[in-house]
């Protein structure tokens, strides 16, 4: 009987000791809100306190953008005050989409035209490349202090010789020949369009790595990119209407 009463205790003892186990190893789940003191003050009758507390209810949406327009949503609809009803329905429009698609395209700054270097006697054919041939003011690119006659041979580990744009078929090769095009000019296109798109590709705050020539001085420039502007971009048009269906689409399956 007695040892019946231990082993019964001995398997009591297993089953507690494996439940606490389980629930040891069971993530942790995290509660968010918005943050109450900035929804608040969104109601403020001073300007400049609706002005700071929505900036920093968008740093916030930013930094917790999976949970952050769900939670919009529901401080838009709880809100009875028009003011912070509108900068709610906003920022929530801007978070969905950029959950979706992103903060938008990157944006140097320069005006630029594909080159080819000369060759070295004896060495490979001249490598392509990208000539600064003009800086926008307040742009990424003259806060680095890229000059005019720069040259970029590479950005981060994309090498403008080798890489192949988007926009050709798969049958092209870059450098190609094209119908009533030299091959010189097709390379110096190549060139820019591969440069181009990279840029593109990256969003507004990611930084690329410069690959430079300078007269006889090779350089490396970290620039951190801004946005491009929709009069730069001529897919703006596009990607608008479809950010557009899309929230409409989400605002719908918030309502069910």
């Amino acid at each position: 009987m007695m040892r019946s009463k231990t082993f019964g205790f001995f398997v009591y003892s297993a089953l507690l000791m494996s439940s606490s186990l389980l629930l040891l190893a069971q993530p942790k789940v995290e509660y968010i809100e918005l943050p109450p003191a900035l929804v608040e003050q969104l109601s403020s009758d001073d300007f400049e306190v609706r002005e700071k507390a929505y900036a920093g209810l968008h740093k916030w949406s930013e930094e917790n953008i999976k949970a952050s327009p769900e939670l919009l949503y529901k401080a838009w609809k709880g809100n009875d005050d028009p003011e912070a009803q509108t900068r709610c329905y906003n920022l929530m429009r801007q978070m969905v989409t950029q959950k979706k698609f992103g903060k938008g395209k990157g944006f140097l700054g320069i005006r630029m035209t594909g080159v080819i270097l000369p060759a070295k006697p004896g060495g490979p054919a001249g490598l392509q490349a990208v000539r600064v041939e003009n800086i926008l003011d307040g742009t990424p690119a003259q806060k680095v202090g890229l000059r005019m006659g720069d040259l970029i041979v590479r950005v981060d580990e994309l090498d403008l010789q080798r890489a192949k744009p988007a926009n050709l078929g798969a049958e092209e090769k870059p450098g190609r020949l094209r119908l009533g095009m030299g091959m010189g000019r097709a390379l110096e296109m190549h060139s820019v369009s591969v440069f181009s798109e990279h840029i593109k590709s990256k969003q507004p705050g990611e930084k690329v790595v410069l690959h430079c020539l300078r007269g006889n001085e090779r350089l490396e420039i970290e620039v951190r990119l801004m946005k491009l502007a929709p009069a730069n971009d001529p897919k703006h048009e596009q990607i608008e209407a479809a950010s557009e269906m899309f929230f409409r689409q989400w605002l719908e399956e918030m309502k069910k």
